[in-house]
Order: C-alpha cells, then sequence, then structure tokens
C-alpha cells in the first residue's frame, strides 16, 4: 500500500498539484519553485526513509489568517513543501477509496461537487416544506480533530501499518510558534493537503447518522444546515446531534453560534433565501454584502496614491471573482446598490488625484461643464463626499467615463454572467 502511495506515477501527480498551488513556505523555508531539484538529488533517500518508517514530517508554521467578515483570526498550520507533496500523495490515493462511501448531501473538498450544489440543495430542501433549519458550528473543527478516532476510521480501510504510521506522524507532527514547536495532541494542520479528506472522514459518520435518522440536511465540510418541518423537531434534533457530536465524534459544538433559523435568517455558504410566489429564492446573505462593502471600501482608500486605471483593474478583478461565485443569487437591486457605492468612492479618488483648482477646472471643461461652472467647483470647499455627490461630478465623471477607465462594475458584470449561465443551462 505504502510502495503504490510511493509511485512515481502518483507523486508526479502530486508534485503539478503541489507546484499549481503555489502557497507560502514552511519553516524550512524551501519555495514550491524549488522542489524540482531537492525530489531530483534527495528523492531516493527520502523515499528509502518513508518506506523504513525514518520519516519524521517536520513542524508546520503557524500563521493566523483574519477570518471572513473580519470575526477574528484563524490560525492554519504551513507544512514544509516537501511535507505537502507527501500529503497529497496520500490524500489523492486514498481519496478514491473513500469517495463512493461518502453521503450524497456531502459537498465540501468532493471532486465534483462546489458550493453552489449545496445551496440548490438547501433550497430544495426548503421547498419541500422543511423550513425550520438546524444550523451547527463546530467550535474550532480543525484544531479539535481528536487523532484517535481518525486513526480507528481509517483503520477500517487502511491495512498497512507503515501508512497508518506515518499519516498518524502528519497528524502529531508539532506547530512552530515564534521559533518555538510545541507538540499536537488534537487537530489538523488547515494548510495540509490531507486536512480536507480527514475532516470528510470523521464527519461523514455525522452524515450517516443523520441519514439513519431520515433526516434532510446539507454538509460542506464543517458548514452543517438541517432541515426539519417544525420548531419542535428542530430544537429536538439539535439536541439529540448536539450530543452524538460531543460524545462520538470527540467534537465541541459551538452553542453561541448554533441556533434553530428560519430560511430568511439563515445563512448557508454567503448566501441566504426568501419567499417568492414560486417558493424560496436564493439571495447573497447580509454578512456576505457586509464584507464585500468594506473589502471595496480597503480598495478604495483615498490616501492610496495608486493611479485610477491600475485602482480600478484591481477593484475589477476581486468584482469578477466575487460575482462569480454569487450569481447563483438573484441580486439584481444589491448588485446596483453596491455600484452606486463604488462609483461615489471612484469619484472622490479622481476629484483627490486632480488634486489642483486649475487641474480640477481643466478636467471638469474637457468633460462638458462650462468655464464658469467648472471654475465655480474647481474652488469649492465642500468635502470629498459633497463634491463626489453633486450633479456637477455626477454629470462629468459619469458612467460613461468611468467605463472608458475600463470600470465594468458589479451589475453588468452580473448581468452577463447570469445571462451566460443561463444560456449554457
Amino acid at each position: 500500500m505504502l510502495e503504490e502511495i510511493l509511485d512515481i506515477r502518483n507523486v508526479q501527480r502530486a508534485f503539478r498539484q503541489v507546484t499549481a498551488n503555489k502557497g507560502a513556505s514552511g519553516i524550512d523555508g524551501m519555495q514550491t519553485d524549488e522542489l524540482r531539484d531537492y525530489l531530483n538529488t534527495n528523492w531516493q533517500r527520502l523515499r528509502s526513509d518513508i518506506l523504513t518508517g525514518n520519516y519524521k514530517p517536520q513542524a508546520v508554521r503557524k500563521v493566523e489568517i483574519p477570518k471572513a467578515g473580519g470575526n477574528g483570526l484563524r490560525m492554519i498550520g504551513i507544512p514544509t513543501v516537501v511535507d505537502r507533496l507527501l500529503g497529497q500523495a496520500i490524500a489523492q490515493w486514498l481519496s478514491p477509496k473513500y469517495e463512493p462511501t461518502f453521503a450524497e448531501n456531502s459537498y465540501g473538498f468532493r471532486p465534483g461537487r462546489n458550493a453552489h450544489q449545496a445551496v440548490l440543495n438547501a433550497q430544495c430542501n426548503l421547498n419541500s416544506g422543511h423550513r425550520w433549519i438546524i444550523e451547527l458550528d463546530l467550535e474550532k473543527f480543525f484544531d479539535r480533530v481528536n487523532h484517535d478516532k481518525v486513526m480507528y476510521l481509517l483503520s477500517a480501510k487502511v491495512k498497512d501499518k507503515r501508512t497508518l504510521k506515518l499519516i498518524r506522524s502528519f497528524l502529531s507532527s508539532g506547530i512552530m510558534e515564534n521559533g518555538l514547536v510545541s507538540q499536537r495532541k488534537e487537530g489538523t494542520a488547515q494548510g495540509s493537503p490531507l486536512s480536507p479528506l480527514i475532516s470528510n472522514i470523521l464527519l461523514d459518520q455525522l452524515d450517516q447518522e443523520l441519514e439513519k435518522r431520515g433526516h434532510l440536511f446539507v454538509r460542506y465540510a464543517d458548514d452543517i444546515s438541517i432541515y426539519v418541518r417544525s420548531e419542535k423537531s428542530a430544537l429536538r434534533v439539535m439536541r439529540s446531534i448536539t450530543t452524538f457530536i460531543e460524545n462520538d465524534l470527540k467534537l465541541r459544538v459551538n452553542g453561541q453560534k448554533s441556533r434553530v433559523s428560519r430560511p430568511r435568517s439563515s445563512t448557508l455558504l454567503g448566501f441566504s433565501f426568501y419567499g417568492s410566489k414560486t417558493g424560496w429564492e436564493i439571495r447573497i446573505a447580509p454578512k456576505a454584502l457586509r464584507s464585500i462593502r468594506e473589502k471595496m471600501k480597503q480598495h478604495t482608500k483615498r490616501n492610496d496614491p495608486t493611479g485610477i486605471k491600475d485602482r480600478i483593474n484591481k477593484i475589477e478583478l476581486s468584482i469578477r471573482g466575487w460575482v462569480n461565485y454569487f450569481a447563483l443569487a438573484k441580486a439584481k437591486n444589491q448588485m446596483s446598490r453596491l455600484d452606486e457605492m463604488m462609483r461615489v468612492r471612484l469619484r472622490i479618488i479622481i476629484w483627490k488625484q486632480w488634486k489642483h483648482a486649475k487641474t480640477r477646472q481643466r478636467n471638469l471643461m474637457k468633460l462638458g461643464i462650462n468655464r464658469g461652472k467648472a471654475y465655480e467647483w474647481s474652488h469649492t470647499h465642500k468635502g470629498y463626499c459633497r463634491t463626489a455627490h453633486s450633479p456637477i461630478l455626477q454629470r462629468s465623471v459619469n458612467n460613461a467615463y468611468l467605463a472608458s477607465l475600463k470600470y465594468t462594475g458589479f451589475a453588468n458584470y452580473y448581468y452577463w454572467k447570469t445571462e451566460h449561465q443561463t444560456k449554457l443551462l
């Protein structure tokens, strides 16, 4: 079994994946573009150490990144490039053995499955009359994965003790912070290629329990929503499933963030729902809208000296990625409101970068404003925000002018994206 994992074809496939993902270096400082030369020199020795059980993964490097929405920091552990290669080789060899047995309603970190499918499944559950939702939040899930439980589940299919020992060594490899390494007795590094598969193997036990009880549910990694017909059922299911998770899976349910909700107040992967004449429709969750507004404000700070064209290029990249994801929702009005905010902020940037009264007057006249009004507004003492909202700047630095600077915006790209999706369907 271990020989199959270390087969050159499997390792080459893992190498392509790791180098394509790029990513930061681990504690040894090796970059992904250095991996090929390292393997050409050291592969035979490395392979021999693994087969004889002498290989020890290095500690992961602790990094803290902001959580989505800006609510605190999330800790991730970044393995070395070599350990990422080996973890990827193990994961892609193990995955086909587990994939056929995973639940139909599990969507995270699985080939051919994505967040949109999970949200569409949730919509179907609501439209079938299951309009009470149990939203479960697993407290620091990746930090609390029980190693003994994982190894027990793995041993049911992995019979090679050397492979199990190697996986265990990856789970228990230390974490380095400020130059000091501390050992781990639980948890799995979120930066490891093994972590997504391990999370699915562990939480598949929850999926099986929910299926056995006949519940409708959607799970994307540790994001879990269960759908029932009444509030009484929702409260009962929440109590019993919490007990199962904490007793059987040795995980902890966050009581403050877990809740029983209704479709309009629910959140699933950045989406929510609203009622219409035809049933429940998908919308963008308010938290996701607040998050993109804050991100756009960071992109349009007026004290940033970056030129307007370069600024818009960067903004457009963010807009396209965001709209590509949220095009699933019916969000015409939200997209238009985001553009209204962006146009005001872009006018503020342009007005500030014109800087001097003569420059402002000259540019206003070029954009069709008569000399008198151009002179008056170029010498205004109004603040940036009031000036950006003025009829003069709206007429001059109008939508067509912003489009000439290559600002497509949220709404235009959303219309194109949704029309394109409709044609494909």
